[in-house]
């Protein structure tokens, strides 16, 4: 097998970023056509963990204190980030500056006090409840 993946490699290339085949396809990867990519659980969990450790590297690089935050914290500030980006979630200044300091309710109160959480309430809601709950 490892040798049919070379030769397909060899002539196919790889690019990470979606682009136009010869045909006009959008294609990504080893000549994966877009419209024809169904992608396994499996396989999804593999590309999230690897997006997710990105994200938290950058996280860390941007909030000190994150690294050394409950577990909790974490969970939300990377599910946020992951949601709107972590420019989004560095514009929570108060919220961000509660949760530095765990004023758990102050942080929870500011999460909610947004358009983030008017635009997905659900979501926000079970996150702001965590961090209410330490």
């Amino acid at each position: 097998m490892q040798d049919i993946i070379n030769s397909i490699k060899a002539h196919e290339g790889y690019e990470p970023m979606v682009y136009k085949c010869t045909e006009g396809h959008d294609t990504i990867g080893v000549g994966f056509k877009v419209s024809d990519l169904k992608l396994s659980e499996k396989v999804c969990d593999l590309i999230l963990e690897e997006i997710l450790d990105d994200l938290i590297s950058r996280i860390e690089r941007k909030l000190s204190w994150f690294r050394y935050s409950q577990d909790e914290v974490k969970l939300v500030i990377v599910n946020m980030s992951y949601q709107m980006g972590l420019s989004g979630v560095l514009k929570f200044k108060r919220a961000l500056a509660a949760l530095e300091i765990k004023n758990w309710d102050l942080a929870a109160t500011e999460m909610l006090d947004s358009l983030w959480a008017r635009q997905t309430p659900n979501r926000a809601n079970e996150l702001a409840d965590i961090i209410r709950g330490l």
